[in-house]
């Protein structure tokens, strides 16, 4: 059976580079595996992208909705029909919607509603590295910096996603890394757990 997989953490994580990681580890094993991620490339994507990067301005509540829509799209045209011959890994997903526009309760459960009919992953990891770590390495990446990346922000969504973590309880959400492992640990701790 093909697993959906999706790997969550803060901006400068490691997300990308350990999503690479894993799905060579599914190649080496030659189980056919596909990486993708959220925001897409679709039009909404790049709207979303124009509003990361401060070119576009939307309320919160518009934000978590376009987020959605991308995710809708991102499931019925690449997610779903990949699932029937493939593995998928997932840069972001849900979870990340939850906690970038999840900013209080009852936005929270907006984010949720919009979302619960969406295809749940088999396994997510979250990428437990420091906002103040991953701050250091967004810096050093040096490419623009989108609207969430300063430390204040990394630190309410590094809170938003303990709490989206401990409300979605049902999933099995696993926590995973620190601010010394390096990406090769990581994505070897991964393996494991995906093949247990």
């Amino acid at each position: 059976m093909t697993k959906f997989i999706v790997i969550e953490g803060l901006d400068g994580s490691g997300k990308s580079t350990v999503t690479k990681l894993l799905a060579e580890r599914f190649k080496e094993d030659n189980q056919p595996c596909i990486t993708t991620f959220e925001p897409t490339k679709t039009p909404i994507g790049e709207l979303i992208r124009q509003a990361l990067t401060g070119k576009q301005t939307f309320e919160n509540e518009t934000m978590a909705l376009l987020f959605a829509a991308d995710r809708y799209q991102h499931l019925q045209e690449e997610i779903v029909p990949a699932l029937v011959h493939s593995n998928v890994i997932c840069d972001r997903y849900y979870y990340s919607n939850m906690a970038y526009q999840g900013l209080c309760e009852r936005s929270l459960e907006r984010v949720l509603a919009y979302n619960q009919t969406m295809l749940k992953p088999h396994i997510t990891f979250f990428l437990d590295v420091s906002p103040t770590e991953c701050l250091r390495r967004v810096i050093a990446r040096g490419v623009d910096i989108s609207i969430y990346e300063s430390l204040p922000e990394l630190e309410l969504r590094y809170e938003r996603y303990k709490m989206t973590i401990n409300h979605m309880k049902n999933d099995s959400i696993i926590s995973i890394g620190d601010d010394e492992m390096t990406a090769a640990d990581i994505a070897e701790q991964m393996w494991a757990i995906v093949q247990s």
